[in-house]
């Protein structure tokens, strides 16, 4: 069956290479190009988290000097953080030492020298000036998605007017425990401009939430990957340049090591979340595969679909 190829705007890794490594090599990422369009991912965004700005440049110049022609493409960058809430629970995974408030002038300067290639900038917007700072970036050619965040009501609203347009993973990158309202999950949803990025792999967000936010987006809500170098990989425990040492269950649940309540990513490809949602009945097949395809290349603003894939479909699927 041929289908329109997977797109992914939010890749950490796959298979054993971490895009957050500081000893990432070049060979590596044109390895995970290969290994993604192998599972019918045809463009992706590397992800790379709060860091050093030294260490975030050096990782985008070897990512950047990839040769993916015979993968797939490297659409551009995004930068989840390090702009991005400090508070446990918010941040995740995301080392604390390095959150900051938003700096125009460092996001320029990166813009500048990778020509445009940062596409998808992640933030809080509780920061002061945050609305500001948004215009800017937009004003840059890239695309601001909220994230990480316990921001108000009135905070995002304000994020949005500026030229916000996506949640990052919605649900997620949020204390476990919440005021029941207002909360910024309540305060994404109902704003109607956000789109919304959704992790699939069945830890992340339980079926009922996973499956109001779709109804409530509707067209506006895609599926990310959210992957660690932890995909396709075995359980056990591991050290990962993402929050330190992580377990991985037989299941495929990637967590802290010293609390499992906290997820540490994702341990699965795109596609393999899309079998995961068809197989557990919480979409059909149709739906969710749009959700990996159409959507995500919508959002970044393409139009019409140019590469498609062939893939092995079980009849039970369809």
């Amino acid at each position: 069956m041929k289908l329109p190829g997977l797109v992914d705007l939010q890749v950490n890794g796959f298979a054993g290479i971490d895009f957050n490594n500081p000893a990432l090599q070049t060979e590596e990422v044109e390895e995970v190009c290969r290994l993604l369009y192998a599972e019918g991912v045809v463009g992706f965004l590397p992800t790379l988290v709060t860091n050093d700005f030294d260490v975030i440049e050096s990782l985008a110049r070897t990512i950047f000097a990839a040769n993916n022609s015979s993968g797939a493409m490297i659409l551009g960058l995004h930068l989840e953080g390090p702009f991005i809430s400090s508070l446990p629970g918010a941040r995740g995974a995301h080392d604390v030492k390095w959150i900051c408030a938003p700096n125009f002038n460092r996001i320029c300067y990166l813009q500048n020298i990778f020509r445009n290639k940062i596409k998808l900038l992640t933030f809080s917007p509780d920061w002061q000036d945050s609305a500001k700072f948004v215009e800017g970036v937009c004003g840059l050619g890239i695309r601001v998605a909220i994230g990480h965040t316990m921001a108000t009501q009135e905070e995002i609203t304000q994020a949005t007017n500026a030229g916000a347009t996506l949640s990052t993973h919605l649900g997620n990158g949020i204390p476990n425990q919440l005021s029941r309202h207002p909360n910024p999950i309540w305060a994404q949803l109902a704003e109607d401009r956000l789109w919304a990025s959704l992790i699939g792999d069945g830890f992340h967000l339980s079926r009922d939430i996973f499956q109001t936010i779709i109804k409530v987006k509707r067209n506006k809500a895609f599926l990310v990957s959210d992957s660690t170098m932890f995909a396709g990989m075995k359980s056990g425990q591991y050290q990962s340049s993402i929050g330190g040492d992580v377990i991985l269950t037989a299941e495929g649940r990637l967590s802290m090591a010293g609390n499992e309540n906290l997820m540490a990513g994702s341990a699965m490809s795109i596609r393999m979340m899309i079998e995961s949602l068809v197989r557990n009945n919480w979409l059909n097949f149709e739906e969710a595969w749009e959700l990996g395809s159409i959507r995500p290349w919508r959002y970044l603003g393409g139009r019409g679909w140019s590469e498609q894939v062939e893939i092995s479909v079980p009849e039970s699927w369809c």
